[in-house]
Formats: structure tokens, sequence, C-alpha cells
């Protein structure tokens, strides 16, 4: 069974994943790199580096797909039985890690790895996205997210048959950022496809400024608006602001986070920010967003 680890990177070397992950390989399997249209040209000229190693195809894309774009297109151009994608900024934790994948073929279904973070600190820029990821990592264990395999599945680090990933691709019409793997792991749940959660993580170790992370989180929230109707009670988010409506209070929250948001945000950029803090302005956020549409 041929396996083709693919990796989508943009503006990120990603040549120490490739070596770490190339250490590993079964004989016969692949490593497959594309680059999103990178405008970052010291990292391009780093990543073409790979072009000369053996069992790794490296791909440039001359304009920026998208997320889920590019990953289709990576699906398209492996010869594996099996994919395992793989996000650029991803760090290898363990000497075992693709016989875990390994261990648990053959399978008609998807096989999530899950993801943890640094044991510490980086620096105080990204404290808030370090924050955040190691208060959720504790309900995201392999036993934890299989008790709701669909609703905890992630891109970063997942596993599925190469014509599964043809036959299931990944919605395109998503062009901002965020909620591909929620969709993703609603159809999958629809038609009945199974999801497995192993304890099989790799380190995300390229953690995204305080100020970058929330822009992304607000984007998050744009696409999750936009997509609202076809996620269903996929997202907690959505969960949440039903119930608030059903008591009326999305516009009385709305008001309060533009009201609020300067200070909330001075908290959220310094170096210690508040988690609580934060999931209150993605639901203030979230519901000043809804009445804004709403006008």
């Amino acid at each position: 069974m041929k396996l083709s680890v693919l990796i989508p990177t943009f503006n990120q070397d990603c040549t120490q994943l490739v070596r770490a992950l190339r250490r590993q390989l079964p004989e016969g399997s692949e490593i497959v790199v594309a680059d999103d249209g990178s405008s970052d040209m010291q990292v391009k000229q780093s990543n073409r580096s790979l072009m000369g190693l053996s069992n790794v195809v490296y791909w440039e894309s001359d304009h920026n797909l998208g997320r889920a774009r590019i990953r289709n297109r990576l699906a398209q151009m492996a010869q594996g039985d099996y994919l395992l994608f793989v996000d650029s900024d991803a760090q290898v934790e363990r000497d075992d890690f693709l016989q875990q994948y390994l261990n648990c073929l053959p399978t008609e279904g998807v096989v999530c790895g899950g993801i943890l973070h640094p044991d510490r600190l980086p620096s105080p820029e990204v404290s808030l996205r370090w924050r955040y990821e190691k208060s959720c990592e504790p309900h995201f264990t392999a036993k934890r997210r299989n008790r709701s395999p669909y609703d905890s599945l992630r891109t970063f680090n997942i596993l599925l048959p190469r014509q599964l990933a043809l036959s299931h691709p990944f919605d395109e019409s998503i062009t901002r950022y965020g909620y591909e793997d929620t969709l993703l792991g609603r159809q999958l749940e629809d038609e009945g496809i199974g999801v497995l959660h192993i304890d099989n993580p790799l380190i995300n170790g390229d953690l995204e400024s305080n100020e970058i992370f929330l822009r992304k989180t607000e984007e998050a929230m744009k696409t999750l608006y936009d997509i609202r109707d076809r996620i269903g009670n996929k997202s907690r988010m959505l969960e949440t602001y039903k119930r608030l409506d059903h008591c009326g209070l999305p516009r009385l929250l709305a008001y309060a986070f533009r009201h609020a948001k300067r200070t909330m945000l001075s908290n959220l950029t310094s170096s210690k920010p508040s988690v609580y803090i934060f999931n209150l302005y993605k639901l203030g956020f979230y519901c000043n967003l809804v009445e804004t549409y709403k006008k």
C-alpha cells in the first residue's frame, strides 16, 4: 500500500519537515509538496532544494489557489493508495509517526492524528494563539475526539484513502480562512464514512502573532457566517448563537462588543492575553457580524 504525504505550503520553509518525514518514508511511497504561489522568494528558493531528493515531488503554482484548491490539487497529483495531509508548519515529534498511520491500514475511512503545541511559550508575540491552543489540548486527546469524531476533524494531520479524497474534495467555494475541515466532517457524517482519531500528533511549530491570529479569527467568523446553513450543529459558535438568539440577546451583545472592542483588543494583543476574553471577543464579533448583515 503506497503512501503519499501531501504538504501544501505558502511562504513557509518546509525543508526540515520534509527531511524528517523522508527518513520515515516506507519504500515505494512519496512526499509531494505544493507551493501555493508564495511571495517570499527566499522561502521558495529554500523549498526548491527539495527537488533534488528522491521520492520527493515539488510543484509550484504561479498564483495562490487557496487552502481548499491546493489540497485538491495535491490529491490529484498523488500516486499513493492513501494520502496523508500535513500542514507545512508542522514539526514531527516521534520517530514512528508514519508507522502509526500504517498500522491503521487498510481503512476505508479517515484517520486523524491530532495536533499539539510547544510546552513553553515561544515568545510573548504569539501568546494568544499559544494560550488558547494549550487550553484546548486537554479536550482533544484521541479518547475525547473519538466521542464526537466528526466534530473534531482537523486537516493539519489527517490520512484518508485517495479515492475518498477524490470523491469528497475540499469545498473550493470557501475562499476565506477557516471551516473547510468542519464542512468535510459534516459531509463524512452525512454519508456514514468512518472517522478514527489516534494519538499520533504533530507539533504546530509556527504560531501566528497575536495581531495576525485575531485577523484570522475574524476571517473565520465571516466564513462561518457564509456557510452557517451548511454546517448545522457542527459549530459550537452557531449553537451558542442559537441559544442566545432564542433569548433575544445577540443584539445586546453586538452593542456591548462594539463598545468594549478596544479594551478587549488591548488585552488580546498584550503579552498576557486572556483566553476568556478571547472567547468573548469571538462571540461578540459574530453577533455583531450577524446584526450588521441584517441591516
